[in-house]
Order: C-alpha cells, then sequence, then structure tokens
C-alpha cells in the first residue's frame, strides 16, 4: 500500500507540474481538506483544486521534483523543490519575468485511493518575496 501511494502522490505532482489540474481533482477524494500555509483556512476538494490552477496559471512551467519520499500508514511524506517563471498576474500582483524556486514538505493521508488530507509546510516568505508580495533584503 505505501509503495501505491508514493506513486499516486507522484503522479500527483506530474499532473500539476503538466497543468491537468482535472486529473489532480481526480486524485482526491470528495471530502478532501487542504491545510495550506497560506490560507486562512483549510480549503475543501474545489477550492484546493482552484487554487492550483491559479498558481498554474502564474507560473505556467511551474515544475516540482521530489527528493525524498516516506510512507507509513495510510499517509505519505514527500520532500519536494519547485520552480518556474512568475509570468502572468497573481492575485493582483505583476509578473516580474523572473524565476521563483522553492522547496517545501507534504503530507498526504489517503483512503481508497484518494487524499482525504494534505498538509504543505514551505518557506511561505521566501515564496511571497520571490513573487513581490513582500519586500525582501538580498
Amino acid at each position: 500500500m505505501s509503495e501505491k501511494n508514493k506513486a499516486l502522490v507522484r503522479g500527483f505532482l506530474e499532473s500539476f507540474s503538466s497543468g491537468d489540474i482535472d486529473a489532480c481533482k481526480a486524485m482526491m477524494a470528495d471530502n478532501h481538506i487542504f491545510h495550506f500555509p497560506l490560507a486562512d483556512a483549510p480549503m475543501d476538494r474545489d477550492n484546493h483544486a482552484g487554487a492550483m490552477g491559479v498558481f498554474k496559471e502564474a507560473i505556467p512551467d511551474l515544475k516540482f521534483e521530489i527528493h525524498d519520499q516516506v510512507s507509513e500508514g495510510d499517509k505519505v511524506v514527500t520532500r519536494f523543490s519547485a520552480t518556474g517563471t512568475f509570468t502572468n498576474e497573481f492575485q493582483g500582483l505583476a509578473p516580474s519575468g523572473e524565476a521563483i524556486e522553492f522547496s517545501g514538505i507534504n503530507i498526504a493521508q489517503f483512503k481508497d485511493g484518494k487524499t482525504i488530507e494534505e498538509w504543505d509546510a514551505f518557506d511561505t516568505m521566501a515564496v511571497m518575496g520571490q513573487l513581490g508580495a513582500i519586500h525582501t533584503h538580498h
């Protein structure tokens, strides 16, 4: 089961990278809950998929690379990095045309081959700085 769930996470990130948000949404259970560090509250399946679409639109060449995966029971922990170019508007922020890069950890919990709950953790300040939402010193 753990290898199957790790493969599901890999497929999810590959679909996100390729822009197939519908495929990502299909991998989420109807009662899916997503805990995202930049959101005020947990997101349901539709809001999670919508947020993914908005982010992918802003960074069309967004790609994920998996560095480590650990699975225990019904959960998979994935350490990843993401890269891309901020070429389209994102939540009122003008595109910079600059490359972005960040790394993070995702924990996905599965039931019947679909994610029922996810938690993301990453350097939100670095991401917001790269998007121009906050001023950072170099």
